[in-house]
């Protein structure tokens, strides 16, 4: 952020005396507003003054704002560059429109609002003035006191703002120690509703956990539940549904009704917990239905237990003693005319009619014929994912940068057999379609194709693609005939499908530009984007072949980007090809159970070394087996040039 430092006020003193050091007042200063507020202090920029009604905003201000003054609303706006407003959504509109009446914003003054609700159509009042408004909300919980202002470090801010000013909230959340999440004003409701839901919901729940077990006869029940929640937490933040354990996705009816007879029996104080346990067990079963973790036969009896009496909600499970309403539900009906039974997909029986509260699932076909019938009833700009399964938030990603692309997303899953080679893992290779369709029908995906090796190679194919010269090093010559077999059905399905565009993974960085070669050279007539590597939290890239590592060796496995982040940080450094390698090599040199296949600097577009004297962007790749697994990484490394 850089801006000339002003007197708004007329007071004849300057607020931020540094160069692109700004005046800040916060006009609410509540945990938000202070810890914020210090932040942007703590960045050098000078908070001029504080609302502060109650006591503990008072004392609040005297603990993280030492020093600055305890002002009325009109007085804070009249002296600050940056007006910081962490007020109540519900007085959020009024305040905007008030100061405005009042003629108190000025043009040319940063407005700021951390509200999740709304985007900056709420601050009109404010731009219509002149006023250069943003919306800025930090996805995580206050306590309000020092302790909140490392934990801002690499928080997600949702960040909306009219795209020339756009920069200045981004720069604005950096400064923060935030990492700013572009959220458009139409997405700003469901945004909030999503994080409301899941944070605060997810307190009252533990709440009620921790009365029941001290109904129970435990006396500290938090210390009880922490190990277990925060597991369940990771996991399913990093697998979603699939992480999902206990009675319900084992379709434990006579658990389910055991516990609810338990919790009934707790007496008036815990009546809530019962009618919690029943709604969300209903809720858990609909998903695991949904995703395929559990058939019709025990969803029903489930839903049969839940339902106590009462009519079934949204139009699925029976009333008791009902009939399970599953059966003979037929299969499902494109637009096309094509059906695709109930067992191709893994919403078994769950169809779009008898349940609109759940994602609608994607189309699953397996044959040239369906896949025509289902693209003819895609009308539009349309998007390809090609994938071998055993899906990860790494191709999600790509999915989610297709749906950004096109009106329509088609997803291939196929473990294809000419990419190969003897004694690679063709056999072993993960394969749960239904686990895979399950997670794209969370990210909106309209059809899946999913082909045999029969429907895929009807005979063998005599017509061969040469993928030239970039196939034979790194992970060419490591695995001979490997980018033939790619290319072999990368092509395949571009013709079968036609799409505008086609999502790739950096992660497969010589592969990626095989294909935009292929397209390029072939005049395919699609866009070829290319998607960064998704990371673990520990920096590992993300890859099916993951789940064959052991809790050691995946451990081991974080040399390989420890090792490219060395190398990337000496060519920050300004050292040369050999600099950078020399950092990986001693990285990788040092580690235990790492058995390194090659480590290249390389060309990103033709995959041949880089001399010593190259400048620009080179690309770090590594290939090495951990165990029995090989995997595969790489990162950008930017090249300063020959030093004088």
């Amino acid at each position: 952020m850089s801006f000339p430092p002003t007197d708004p006020a007329g007071t004849g003193v300057r607020p931020g005396a540094r160069p692109g050091r700004l005046g800040v007042g916060v006009v609410g200063a509540g945990r938000v507003g202070a810890v914020l507020a210090s932040a942007l202090r703590g960045a050098g920029h000078a908070v001029v003054g504080a609302t502060a009604v109650s006591a503990e905003s008072r004392d609040r201000v005297d603990a993280l704002l030492p020093g600055v003054p305890v002002l009325g609303i009109e007085e804070v706006v009249e002296r600050a560059e940056l007006v910081l407003l962490t007020v109540p959504d519900d007085v959020l509109a009024d305040l905007v429109r008030g100061l405005a009446d009042l003629g108190r914003w000025q043009p040319g003054q940063l407005v700021v609002h951390t509200s999740g609700r709304y985007g900056t159509e709420v601050l009109a009042p404010a731009r219509a003035a002149g006023a250069i408004t943003l919306a800025i909300h930090p996805a995580m919980t206050f306590t309000g006191t020092s302790l909140d202002i490392s934990r801002l470090t690499g928080c997600p801010f949702a960040v909306t703002a009219a795209a020339p000013v756009l920069p200045i909230a981004q720069a604005l959340v950096v400064e923060i120690g935030g990492e700013p999440v572009v959220l458009a004003e139409e997405d700003r409701p469901v945004y909030h509703a999503a994080l409301a839901h899941g944070a605060n919901h997810l307190v009252t729940l533990v709440a009620q956990a921790e009365r029941t077990l001290a109904a129970a006869g435990l006396t500290e029940p938090g210390a009880y539940l922490a190990p277990l929640l925060s597991a369940a937490l990771d996991g399913a933040v990093r697998s979603g549904e699939q992480s999902l354990t206990g009675p319900v996705v084992r379709g434990d009816a006579g658990t389910v009704e055991a516990h609810l007879a338990a919790l009934g029996g707790l007496g008036e104080e815990l009546a809530d917990v019962v009618e919690t346990y029943r709604h969300l067990a209903r809720a858990t079963t609909r998903r695991a239905l949904a995703t395929g973790r559990l058939a019709e036969a025990p969803a029903a009896r489930l839903l049969d237990v839940l339902a106590a009496g009462d009519a079934p909600e949204g139009g699925v499970g029976p009333a008791r003693g009902g009939a399970a309403p599953f059966a003979g539900a037929g299969p499902r009906t494109t637009d096309a005319g094509a059906t695709a039974s109930a067992g191709t997909t893994a919403s078994a029986g769950a169809s779009r009619a008898e349940a609109p509260t759940t994602p609608l699932e994607p189309v699953v076909v397996h044959t040239r014929a369906e896949l025509r019938a289902a693209l003819a009833a895609l009308p539009g700009a349309r998007a390809l994912v090609m994938t071998m399964g055993a899906l990860h938030d790494g191709h999600l990603a790509l999915v989610r940068e297709a749906r950004s692309r096109a009106d329509h997303v088609v997803v291939s899953i196929y473990v294809n057999p000419l990419q190969f080679g003897p004694g690679e893992d063709l056999e072993a290779y993960p394969r749960d379609l239904d686990a895979d369709v399950a997670l794209l029908a969370r990210e909106g995906v309209d059809l899946v194709f999913a082909p045999d090796d029969e429907e895929a190679y009807p005979a063998e194919p005599l017509v061969r693609i040469d993928p030239g010269p970039v196939a034979g090093v790194l992970e060419g010559r490591t695995r001979p005939g490997h980018f033939a077999g790619v290319l072999q059905i990368v092509t395949k399905v571009l013709s079968l499908v036609r799409p505008d565009v086609a999502v790739f993974g950096q992660k497969d960085a010589q592969q990626l530009a095989l294909v935009r070669t292929l397209v390029r050279d072939l005049d395919l007539g699609v866009e070829i984007v290319g998607v960064p590597i998704r990371r673990e939290e520990d920096g590992l890239a993300m890859s099916s072949r993951n789940t064959y590592l052991s809790a050691q060796e995946r451990r081991r496995a974080l040399a390989l980007s420890r090792a490219l982040a060395a190398g990337r940080d000496a060519g920050a450094a300004g050292g040369g090809p050999a600099d950078v390698l020399h950092a990986a090599e001693e990285v990788l040199g040092s580690a235990d159970g790492v058995e390194v296949d090659y480590l290249a600097l390389v060309d990103p577009d033709t995959f041949l070394p880089l001399n010593q004297g190259a400048a620009g962007a080179g690309l770090l790749a590594v290939a090495a087996r951990v165990g029995t697994t090989r995997l595969i990484d790489n990162m950008t490394v930017d090249l300063r040039g020959p030093r004088p």
